[in-house]
């Protein structure tokens, strides 16, 4: 269930470490580039400004809805609503085609704009309410880190956004705060 949605709501990036480094990878050229070429290719020319603000207004769209998922409340109506609007901005045409096996319909958008780039990105994150479990969107445990992702677990029992990264470092700090608590008590 990671698409356009989660990487768009990831650009809003954190030092897992605990730096305190922030980026809005949005405002990096090179990160912008590479998402488009990922979920947009075929993007006709749009003003890179209007393009970041649209973006960033979008992200801060989702991350209210998830903050409101994660925390075990309800969705803001207002936010329904802006997404739906946002949804409703690119029409889409129906097309059959052949898919070497069969038969498939393809929805295909009228046009390749920035209203069309939003209503994907919106699309994606509206499946995983639609086809998905939104209570498997998670927000990495890691203060630091906050990442979004989805909880493919079995047992649906993530908390970071990755083992190897989060995880450790998260384990590192509690054998550290033990080691510390621990030095304290003989001192005494």
């Amino acid at each position: 269930m990671e698409g356009p949605w989660s990487e768009l709501l990831n650009s809003d990036w954190h030092d897992h470490l605990g730096s305190g480094k922030r980026e809005d990878r949005i405002g990096n050229d090179e990160w912008l580039r590479a998402y488009l070429s990922r979920w947009a290719p075929d993007l006709e020319e749009t003003d890179p400004d209007e393009l970041r603000l649209a973006l960033r207004g979008l992200r801060k769209l989702m991350q209210r809805m998830v903050r409101a998922v994660v925390s075990g409340g309800e969705v803001d109506g207002r936010d329904w609503k802006a997404l739906n609007k946002i949804l409703a901005s690119a029409p889409l045409t129906r097309r059959l085609v052949a898919d070497g096996s069969g038969y498939e319909i393809e929805f295909v958008p009228e046009r390749r704009d920035l209203a069309s780039l939003l209503a994907e990105i919106a699309l994606s994150f509206a499946e995983v309410f639609a086809n998905g479990d939104p209570a498997r969107i998670r927000i990495c445990a890691n203060e630091d880190c906050r990442w979004v992702f989805y909880d493919m677990s079995r047992n649906r029992s993530r908390r970071w956004c990755e083992g190897s990264a989060c995880g450790n470092v998260m384990k590192l700090r509690r054998f550290r705060a033990r080691q510390k608590a621990r030095e304290e008590s003989n001192r005494k």
